[in-house]
């Protein structure tokens, strides 16, 4: 387990500094809470079984041997009119059910069969999908079998960039590129923090910095 990641979560007041654009001088600090979620018991690990004893998946079911999902950068997000986390990564219990939201009938199967992404989706190779971004319908899968077997892909309606290409050759490297630099990766997935203005109306905030310690700044 990526030692490096987990310290994100030992951080003592972590923030995010948020732009309206990139290239705006005004950044807004927020701070953000991430949490770790704890095995309460022996289910959502016996649920990830099928996931044994395929070597290019092991960095994954190492982390829910230890770990029950996650939430990173939970934060108050106005669309929602309360916080949420923008990477919720499930309990391995729930991943079953939020993998059939994207399958064929799923009220979110639309994500998929709406775009270039059902030739990656819709063949013969199996997957998950085991973390929502903002809530979804973007999210984050993982084939589990097939030459793409390990390998992480970003799932959105509306991409912007090839999303039939891995953002990371396994779940370990995926941890790697969230740590080197978070608020970039969150651009990458297109997470924003929604903030209600004096108008009423909300606006996406992108995120550009990250404070492990807020206190500080």
């Amino acid at each position: 387990m990526n030692q490096q990641f987990l310290r994100l979560f030992a951080d003592p007041t972590p923030a995010l500094q948020l732009k309206f654009r990139k290239s705006d001088n005004e950044v807004t600090v927020m701070r953000v809470q991430h949490r770790l979620r704890p095995h309460s018991d022996g289910t959502s690990l016996l649920a990830l079984d099928f996931l044994l004893g395929d070597p290019r998946l092991a960095g994954f079911v190492q982390f829910y041997r230890e770990h029950d999902g996650l939430e990173l950068c939970r934060i108050h997000d106005a669309r929602c009119r309360g916080e949420r986390p923008l990477i919720d990564m499930k309990p391995g219990d729930s991943i079953a059910a939020l993998t059939k939201r994207y399958q064929p009938g799923g009220d979110l199967a639309w994500t998929i069969d709406l775009n270039k992404s059902k030739a990656l989706y819709r063949g013969t190779n199996s997957w998950i999908a085991f973390a929502q971004v903002e809530g979804g319908p973007a999210c984050l899968t993982m084939f589990v079998n097939g030459e793409m077997a390990g390998c992480i892909f970003y799932l959105a309606p509306q991409p912007a960039f090839n999303i039939l290409k891995p953002i990371a050759p396994s779940f370990a490297k995926l941890l790697d590129r969230i740590v080197k630099d978070l608020p970039k990766f969150l651009q990458l997935v297109r997470a924003t923090v929604a903030v209600r203005k004096v108008d009423g109306e909300n606006y996406g905030l992108v995120p550009v910095g990250y404070l492990p310690d807020s206190r500080e700044d």
